[in-house]
């Protein structure tokens, strides 16, 4: 299922969460890994920092304390390393895009942010950008995961949207391959500032069996021969996939990546799949609109 595998290498992001999940799932399916960072170059009208280094040396320097921070564990994977200077996102989506990327694995920084102004997984996270613009998945990893190359147990959440169907048919085919079980789950959004006033009009379990049984319609042919339950209940949709997450010991969260803002690269405040991505707990797979057949 994966043949070609990027992890962002950060020295921010710690060994054991990013790194370590890109290493197990490059030796699982024998794929070749592309370790790939951003340099941090500035440049204004007076002056450069290449001006005192030349960049190519910049990204030699930096491109061998990468093969010597992970040498243990690159020593039976095929790899390369790819070490670039300007915005990280556009030259990570360069890369993918010409590369044939299956998996792109990335890991959020460990260090605080110095940025009182910035609310924490604020807007311009070089991880929405990315899974704003490509087709490979993304899987946002940010603690310790042992067991996500021995996945036994998927949380795909669904909001009934055609990027959700895209995403649906992706999980499909990862609890095939892996004979994991699949929990399919909704959340019925009541709200945080603004309730929908809709789910006080009647018991709130008619809203939720409904809904079960729209999965059931929707989702019974792609769902056939895998292990497989539908959940649903109310709350805040963020919170609450986190906690089917935690209560069903999941080895990955599978959402779907879509915007309804106006510039697609630009990530937007309560992002549920970024507030779930960043947030202490399993790693989140997330998956970007894609025709497939499976529904």
């Amino acid at each position: 299922m994966f043949k070609k595998i990027l992890l962002a290498a950060a020295p921010q992001i710690e060994r054991d969460t990013a790194p370590k999940t890109a290493f197990d799932l490059a030796r699982k399916y024998d794929a070749e890994l592309v370790l790939y960072h951003a340099l941090p170059i500035g440049r204004d009208p007076w002056c450069s920092f290449d001006d005192a280094i030349p960049e190519e040396k910049l990204i030699e320097v930096a491109k061998a304390k990468i093969e010597e921070c992970y040498a243990d564990d690159l020593k039976d994977i095929r790899h390369t390393v790819r070490v670039v200077t300007g915005p990280a996102h556009e030259k990570l989506l360069k890369i993918i895009h010409v590369e044939g990327i299956d998996l792109a694995v990335m890991g959020h920084h460990t260090g605080t942010m110095i940025r009182p102004d910035r609310m924490w997984g604020m807007v311009d996270t070089s991880i929405r950008k990315v899974c704003a613009n490509v087709y490979c998945p993304v899987l946002v990893v940010t603690e310790e995961a042992p067991q996500i190359a021995d996945i036994k147990r998927i949380v795909m959440a669904t909001d009934f949207s055609t990027p959700s169907d895209s995403a649906l048919c992706y999980a499909t085919q990862l609890a095939r391959l892996t004979g994991a079980h699949l929990d399919i789950f909704h959340v019925l959004d009541i709200g945080h500032h603004c309730p929908d006033p809709k789910y006080y009009m009647q018991d709130m379990d008619v809203f939720i069996e409904e809904a079960k049984a729209r999965m059931a319609r929707k989702y019974a042919r792609p769902l056939q021969d895998i292990s497989h339950n539908l959940d649903c209940w109310e709350g805040i949709p963020y919170s609450e996939i986190i906690k089917k997450a935690r209560w069903s010991e999941a080895d990955v969260v599978i959402m779907a990546q879509y915007s309804s803002s106006h510039e697609p690269a630009m990530a937007t405040i309560g992002s549920t799949v970024i507030q779930v991505a960043l947030s202490p707990g399993c790693p989140a797979l997330i998956v970007n609109y894609r025709a497939r057949v499976c529904m």
